[in-house]
């Protein structure tokens, strides 16, 4: 008997030991942080609504209500986010990534720092290494305005490379590639590729470019 409930004793212990480990273990490891909130006014870091000084973390949601605006420093480079718009971020070496889900971005970058923005199914990027500010806008799923006061923008959509030069604004357009060949008695088949088109838009250059120098150098913003 004595043998017996020396067994179920060993074997209970055993079992807690290995046990430990896994219950002694976050569930999820806490995101690094990636920058910290500059003004905020009206607006959301995650689920919570933010102040100046709150910390931003890898894979927050930067989210502006109505009439809000969030202006924030993301290892090195900054954006500024305007009224009723959300873009989710995550860290980069020497700057950031965010996917913008609504509303209109300015980011901006110093020389060696950088910066992509994903929107529509199309990444946004610094063409080289110098510095740039550029404003960001979704218009729908299909139609972003782009304004690039300082330094060129890349843009890329899977194969496609285009690149807008500073002091212009444009318009793009994404739309799905050709259809296929029709065969006979059969309707033409999709490749589900999207390609988009730039259309300059001209006398808005001058304009924005001070707009954005304003929110993005002014303390105040605006």
């Amino acid at each position: 008997m004595r043998t017996l409930l020396n067994a179920c004793l060993l074997a209970f212990l055993s079992a807690a030991v290995v046990g430990t480990p896994a219950m002694a273990s976050p569930a999820k490891p806490a995101s690094a942080p990636l920058g910290v909130v500059l003004q905020a006014d009206n607006a959301q870091v995650g689920a919570d609504i933010t102040v100046g000084g709150a910390t931003v973390y890898d894979g927050d949601n930067l989210r502006t209500e109505t009439g809000g605006t969030l202006r924030a420093q993301l290892g090195g480079p900054q954006v500024f986010l305007r009224s009723s718009s959300n873009a989710l971020v995550h860290s980069l070496p020497n700057g950031f990534s965010a996917e913008l889900g609504g509303g209109t971005v300015v980011v901006s970058s110093n020389p060696g720092q950088t910066f992509q923005l994903i929107a529509d199914g199309a990444t946004i990027r610094p063409a080289g290494t110098q510095g740039t500010v550029a404003q960001i806008t979704m218009v729908s799923p299909t139609e972003l305005l782009l304004n690039s006061t300082r330094g060129a923008l890349e843009i890329t959509m899977g194969d496609e490379v285009k690149t807008i030069e500073a002091g212009t604004s444009y318009r793009m357009e994404v739309e799905d590639e050709d259809s296929g060949p029709q065969s006979q008695g059969r309707p033409p088949y999709h490749t589900g590729r999207r390609r988009f088109v730039l259309w300059l838009i001209l006398g808005t250059s001058a304009v924005t470019g001070v707009l954005i120098w304003r929110v993005l150098v002014s303390p105040d913003g605006f």
